[in-house]
């Protein structure tokens, strides 16, 4: 299948201001399947673009804009052809099937910097954990077996917690996404990655887009907000816990990071006073395109 992805951000001054470097996090990341059909990156007034892997192996490009403005536009468009379509192709490594899940030496001093809790509440995350451990452990018999129990939170998160937007930057705790029971899709791959990690499983939050399906309303969208969990013989497997399902065919990740919340697609600032920007606007439309539909 083929998959087209628009996005779009302006800003609006209200007079000419000079601009800082802007970080643009708009390319798709290496992925199983994923290849880039073709793709363009503009940014009005006139910019140069360096791009370069940073140490997540992200596509980042550095934009250098020209002179003053008093306005800024960043547009992306890309078509990418889409050949993973199954989330469950893998076989895990005996090692990984059950819980507690074991890395070898090597895996551990590369994944140290993604196993790490962060969370100080952790009395609150075990109560909620602790009867979906128990609920595994029945189904099976034994020990939970780990992709079990990782579904199982999965599917829980989405149909336990309210989804709600919030444009403000930053994510919420865990421990005030299980108080309150609701938030943004990044508040729920948040909570997923901190419980994946207090049961030994490394995680990190992914960035990208989530496309329309054929036959669906095209509709304006935002960027969506994952996690992936490491399994060895999975590798890297993608968990959507907003829609309590493995990420597959419709999502395409742009970045990940070790923290939620540290990767948005455009980073930048204006030189100028506090006040003087009057709008920020976004618009995105990622669709499968319909078959036949020329890429």
């Amino acid at each position: 299948m083929f998959l087209r992805i628009e996005h779009s951000t302006s800003y609006r001054y209200s007079k000419p201001v000079e601009f800082t470097p802007h970080l643009l996090r708009l390319m798709p990341k290496g992925s199983p399947g994923l290849h880039l059909v073709n793709s363009s990156v503009t940014v009005s007034p006139q910019a140069t673009i360096r791009w370069r892997l940073n140490a997540e192996e992200n596509i980042v490009g550095i934009a250098t804009i020209t002179g003053k403005s008093d306005r800024l536009l960043i547009e992306s468009s890309m078509v990418l052809e889409q050949r993973f379509t199954n989330p469950f192709d893998f076989v895990l490594e005996q090692h990984s099937l059950q819980l507690p899940m074991t890395y070898t030496a090597g895996e551990i001093s590369l994944l140290a910097p993604y196993l790490g809790v962060t969370e100080t509440s952790l009395f609150i995350l075990s109560e909620w954990l602790d009867p979906l451990i128990r609920n595994t452990q029945e189904v099976s018999m034994g020990s939970s077996t780990t992709l079990g129990l990782l579904l199982a939170i999965n599917r829980t998160i989405s149909a336990q917690f309210r989804y709600s937007r919030r444009h403000e930057h930053g994510v919420q705790p865990p421990s005030e996404t299980l108080r309150s029971s609701e938030g943004t899709c990044r508040d729920f791959a948040c909570l997923m990655m901190e419980a994946a990690r207090s049961l030994g499983i490394a995680a990190r939050y992914v960035s990208g887009y989530l496309c329309t399906s054929v036959g669906t309303a095209v509709v304006e969208s935002d960027t969506h907000g994952w996690c992936e969990l490491y399994l060895p013989g999975a590798g890297w497997l993608g968990f959507d816990p907003t829609n309590g399902i493995l990420t597959g065919a419709h999502h395409v990740p742009v970045a990940t990071a070790v923290t939620p919340g540290e990767i948005p697609p455009v980073e930048g600032t204006y030189l100028g006073a506090e006040g003087e920007c009057l709008s920020h606007e976004v618009s995105i439309t990622a669709t499968e395109l319909l078959p036949g539909e020329t890429p």
